[in-house]
């Protein structure tokens, strides 16, 4: 499932919160790690040099790589990446190396326990070509290995695609897996004194609709899945059922222009709140993962 995995690492906590999240994957799935470094070139101060200073920030780059690599004690290759934007080069590193996965620590100035999205976090959910699973802080020391996955669910192509994904991860690590199904309130229609006098029963008929959605996934996975049904706002309720998972899986379909993740989305949300690693499967990968379960459709159907 994941052959290979990039991991960011930074010379601070939350790549090595990162690095130990990977490394817990990797023992399950065999995956191949690459700890990916970002540094910076100043062409400008380089001009006037004597041709040693882009050898020597390279040098310094690969030994700050390579010495998180040992210091964890996780067997990665260390590859660095001469650019200004993290996220751009875990972009680039995750397409030259095919990457099934990126992994990224939260901000070091989060609380620890919490995932807090700092910019290179943000930088690299917006566009990438594959999942990203976000670390949060503090897990090299108080993570443990993945037993109960979570999955936000919604009846949506993206969350089904998501349920497939965190499906699967159950599967592998044997474990539990939790299919989350957040009851939203309906709109009430107008102020509070003209709510629509049909509000009460709209309310049943979504939860009623919800939970004939569960149940009909729940018969097909069978006892490996429970189900949850709370009510309230989605990333909200997602975060606070987090706190007994492992690991949430989540779609993404709030992207704007550009296929970044535009503000306020659920997965945005989640990845600020969450108290469990968050794994983020972008639009790109869910097109790719939509696409091969309808090829395997098509094969078995014929």
């Amino acid at each position: 499932m994941f052959k290979t995995i990039i991991v960011g690492v930074d010379g601070r906590e939350g790549g090595r919160d990162a690095l130990a999240l990977a490394a817990s994957l990797r023992r399950v799935f065999a995956s191949d790690l690459v700890a990916v470094h970002a540094f910076c070139l100043d062409y400008y101060l380089g001009q006037g040099a004597d041709g040693q200073y882009e050898k020597v920030v390279h040098d310094r780059a690969v030994k700050l790589a390579a010495n998180e690599v040992e210091r964890a004690g996780v067997a990665a290759r260390a590859f660095v990446v001469a650019d200004g934007s993290p996220g751009r080069a875990l972009h680039h590193a995750a397409t030259a190396h095919d990457a099934d996965l990126i992994v990224v620590g939260s901000t070091h100035r989060g609380l620890v326990g919490r995932v807090l999205a700092g910019d290179v976090t943000a930088g690299t959910l917006h566009g990438a070509p594959c999942p990203v699973l976000v670390a949060p802080r503090g897990h090299a020391e108080h993570g443990g290995e993945l037993g109960t996955i979570g999955v936000g669910f919604d009846g949506s192509p993206e969350s089904r695609s998501a349920l497939s994904f965190a499906h699967e991860i159950a599967t592998a690590v044997g474990g539990s897996l939790r299919v989350i199904d957040v009851v939203a309130p309906p709109d009430p229609g107008g102020p509070f004194p003209a709510y629509r006098p049909d509000w009460t029963e709209r309310a049943h008929m979504h939860r009623e609709e919800a939970e004939h959605r569960v149940a009909a996934v729940l018969a097909e996975l069978g006892e490996l899945a429970t189900g949850a049904l709370p009510s309230g706002d989605p990333a909200t309720e997602l975060a606070h059922a987090a706190e007994d998972l492992d690991l949430l899986v989540t779609g993404s379909r709030g992207y704007g222009p550009v296929r970044r993740l535009m503000l306020g989305s659920t997965s945005t949300r989640l990845v600020h709140e969450a108290p469990c690693p968050v794994l983020v499967l972008t639009r790109g990968s869910q097109g790719d993962a939509e696409a091969a379960e309808a090829a395997s459709a098509a094969a078995q159907a014929s």
